[in-house]
């Protein structure tokens, strides 16, 4: 669980989907990014690291969970 600067909960509001051309195997190991939006404040950020991240990754689409 991620806390924004103002002290609000940081959650997932839309994650990228894996390019199609990767294969089944490549598809486990690649590393999506999301969309996070702060519950008390509203502050969204962009490009999160979603799957094992580490570091920020370039900022890339996503598709919206709702």
């Amino acid at each position: 669980m991620f806390i924004c600067e103002c002290g609000g909960v940081l959650l997932v509001i839309g994650v990228e989907t894996p390019p199609k051309h990767l294969s089944k195997q490549e598809k486990l190991i690649y590393k999506r990014v999301c969309d996070v939006e702060c519950q008390k404040c509203g502050k969204i950020k962009y490009s999160q690291p979603y799957d094992n991240g580490t570091i920020l990754n370039e900022v890339k689409k996503t598709k919206p969970l709702l």
